[in-house]
């Protein structure tokens, strides 16, 4: 019983509290009036998903082929991750956190608030208690589950077992090696990080960026952010008309890597142009923040992590919105600084080749 709850505790630990405490050391890139809680840990969400990712890479471009490879991504990854954690607690900014006034809003507001809490709620214990058949679960968590028993990383055949060589397709996609290396911290099997852990994160943070983009869109009607809020999880909850809509992966497939990518990544790269386009317009400021590139290069990284497909569609939605940017903002450096966010888009297109 005590090492079930020491487990509970640990997988609660690399769930929830590095990303903030690495989001707390990192959060000096962003603007003061986006240094909330919420924020902060999203930003520690990409940057520790980038260490797992380059790690992970690292050790597929090099050793993969070497028996319990894996042991030595896990082992550099923890140091690297426990090393910017326990730096994030020496700049933890306790007043950040404070109790959300709610006093001004009408009755009406709060009682959507409440039905889209409900909503959200509601999705988190069915993608938990749920177990929806999908062929994929037969390659994606299966690989989780030799990299954490095996210490293999790509070079198994996870439906017939024997080796194999290394799966250049899917290698770069390293999300069943972070599920693996969460699961391995917390000593709990995969299977469960992926299906019972792993929705009470990506749930409520995707409807998080979700709520961060109609704080945007309606900032001056808070009345009509839960209303969207609310229209938002229609969406989701009766969206699976296929195998294959973003709604189906979001609660069907939360531990897969394109789920993630139509949750998290393209919603987060829509919300920093949002940033940018209200700091660009309607008050002559045109100066664009490096902090904000430098975070799209971070989504921009997650969404390789997630799949092959996030390397070029990721890009070409940054591509697009730079378009729109630079009309409003009528200044040629968003050129230079969509330039600088793609870097890791090239990377990844480069490495897809050498492999």
């Amino acid at each position: 019983m005590l090492m079930t709850i020491w487990s509970i505790l640990r997988l609660v630990i690399f769930m929830f509290t590095v990303p903030m405490c690495i989001g707390q050391l990192f959060k000096f890139i962003l603007k003061k009036e986006l240094r909330t809680p919420g924020i902060t840990f999203l930003l520690g969400f990409f940057v520790y998903s980038g260490i797992i990712q380059i790690i992970s890479i690292l050790c597929i471009m090099t050793i993969a082929s070497k028996p319990h490879a894996f042991e030595t991504c896990f082992k550099w990854s923890l140091f690297v991750v426990l090393l910017f954690s326990v730096a994030g607690i020496f700049r933890f900014d306790k007043t950040m956190f404070k109790k959300p006034d709610i006093k001004g809003l009408s009755i009406d507001t709060k009682i959507f608030y409440g039905i889209f809490f409900a909503l959200v709620v509601f999705q988190m214990v069915m993608a938990i208690v749920t177990r929806i058949f999908d062929g994929d679960n037969s390659y994606y968590v299966t690989q989780s589950v030799i990299a954490q028993k095996m210490g293999a990383m790509y070079t198994v055949d996870p439906n017939k077992g024997g080796s194999i060589m290394l799966d250049g397709r899917h290698a770069l996609a390293a999300i069943p090696m972070w599920i693996a290396f969460i699961a391995k911290a917390a000593t709990v099997h995969s299977t469960i990080v992926a299906y019972t852990a792993w929705p009470i994160l990506i749930i409520p943070l995707a409807y998080f960026i979700y709520h961060e983009i109609a704080k945007v869109l309606f900032a001056d009607n808070i009345a009509l952010r839960p209303i969207f809020m609310i229209i938002v999880n229609m969406l989701m909850i009766f969206g699976n008309i296929s195998i294959y809509t973003p709604a189906t992966f979001f609660l069907m497939r939360t531990w897969q890597g394109k789920s993630m990518l139509t949750s998290i990544a393209f919603p987060t790269i829509l919300l920093i142009f949002l940033w940018m386009f209200k700091e660009t317009g309607g008050e002559g400021n045109l100066s664009l923040r490096a902090s904000f590139w430098g975070l799209l290069a971070m989504v921009n990284m997650f969404s390789g992590m997630c799949s092959e497909m996030g390397v070029v569609f990721g890009a070409g939605l940054v591509m697009l919105l730079t378009l729109v940017l630079l009309y409003s903002s009528k200044r040629v450096t968003v050129l230079l600084g969509a330039f600088c966010c793609l870097i890791p888009n090239i990377i990844y297109v480069v490495l897809y080749k050498l492999m």
